[in-house]
């Protein structure tokens, strides 16, 4: 992977997690970056979108199109909270 397209986040585990990460990581052989690396790629890849979830999205989309969804904008929206 290209190092220009990766991205450090920082996480804050307990240590019984971590105990137990690093456990699994020893067993795969890989050390535990390497392992959390892996096991989130791996998660995020078998990601599977339910067809209810991609119904109302599109839906939602559909409404965003026609311009019916009703959002306003963040002054609009103070404005009339002002009027209130």
């Amino acid at each position: 992977m290209d190092m220009k397209n990766r991205f450090r986040k920082e996480i804050a585990l307990d240590s019984q997690t971590i105990a137990m990460l690093s456990f699994k990581a020893e067993k795969e052989g890989r050390n535990l970056k390497n392992y959390m690396e892996h096991i989130l790629k791996e998660t995020a890849e078998n990601l599977v979108l339910s067809e209810n979830y991609k119904s109302n999205i599109d839906s939602w989309l559909e409404k965003e199109r026609e311009e019916s969804v009703g959002f306003i904008s963040k002054k609009a929206f103070l404005t009339k909270l002002n009027e209130i």
